[in-house]
């Protein structure tokens, strides 16, 4: 148990590395911050002046260097347009993105799953041929024309809802109606397809042969072992909570982590990307050690192979 919790750490530990590592000689090849901040017009001298006082007239592996020491110490720099910690920056923009994730991803849980389980039960009807359709067309649709056919419907045409902001509760409901729908489609799908390959399973026929009602074999046979697969899916979905709304909060103007990193790209202000890379790296990471060790509560198999938390 203790080598398994250890060797996860150490990769997830690998990962972050790896992924701040990235970010930060991409971010650097990327363009001058200093021309971006301060414009393309500005004198020589306060360019000058701009690159020395945030080090970055150094050359660059002593950037790299200098940034991992302080990152260790827990300094992961000052935003270079405001001068405060980028890690406050980008925590104080948390709360705002969960506030629509979070209900999104309640959302997708609460419409994908039971659609694909039942659409596999009633495979080759009218319900399940419709379910996949739907499913089809909300995953393979853009979220940002999604996000624009509700401003318009609900927004412009009705006048329901706020077409953009975050002044009153009714603002949240388009961002998490448009990440929940794509996230259901997903679900559905995968739910739908783990369903039919387990039902084709020999120990399911064995079990309706052994006098089992059907409402059993489905419940006690089938779910279970369909959820392994699906928990994949619903695992990687809580590791985008952070990410996932890059495109919706621009287009709803919500002032949220995925707002920022669009606005902090443009303006190179490269500490709050890092801090918002690594922020995204880090949940992404756990989101998978969390799903190992669930892969193991619904299936001990797992656990009696030594793949999650065993001998």
């Amino acid at each position: 148990m203790l080598r398994y919790l250890a060797g996860r750490l150490l990769r997830a530990l690998l990962t972050i590395f790896l992924v701040i590592t990235f970010a930060f000689f991409v971010l650097h090849a990327s363009g001058d911050p200093a021309l971006m901040i301060l414009s393309a017009d500005a004198p020589p001298e306060a360019v000058k002046a701009f690159r020395a006082a945030w080090g970055l007239d150094r050359p660059l592996w002593e950037q790299y260097a200098a940034y991992i020491f302080h990152a260790l110490q827990g300094d992961l720099g000052n935003s270079m347009r405001d001068g405060r910690p980028a890690l406050q920056l980008v925590l104080e923009r948390v709360p705002m993105t969960l506030a629509i994730t979070v209900p999104a991803f309640a959302l997708k849980l609460a419409i994908g799953i039971p659609a694909g389980i039942y659409a596999a039960l009633h495979r080759n009807s009218l319900a399940d041929r419709l379910t996949m359709m739907l499913s089809v067309a909300g995953f393979t649709v853009p979220s940002f024309v999604l996000a624009l056919v509700l401003v318009l419907v609900f927004a412009v045409k009705l006048g329901w809802l706020p077409s953009a902001g975050s002044d009153t509760a009714a603002s949240a409901i388009l961002p998490i109606v448009t990440l929940g729908v794509a996230g259901a489609a997903i679900l559905a799908r995968f739910t739908r397809s783990a369903m039919l390959e387990v039902l084709g399973q020999p120990y399911i026929r064995a079990a309706s042969a052994k006098g089992l009602s059907w409402r059993r074999v489905v419940t006690e046979h089938a779910l279970p072992n369909a959820a392994i697969p699906t928990t994949t899916i619903v695992g990687f979905m809580v590791g985008t909570l952070i990410a996932g709304a890059v495109v919706v909060e621009s287009v709803f103007a919500w002032p949220g982590i995925g707002r920022l990193l669009v606005s902090s790209v443009a303006n190179r202000d490269l500490a709050v990307v890092q801090v918002i890379l690594l922020l995204v790296a880090a949940t992404m990471v756990t989101a998978n050690i969390i799903v190992d060790f669930v892969y193991g509560w619904i299936d001990p198999r797992m656990r009696s192979r030594g793949l999650v938390g065993g001998r």
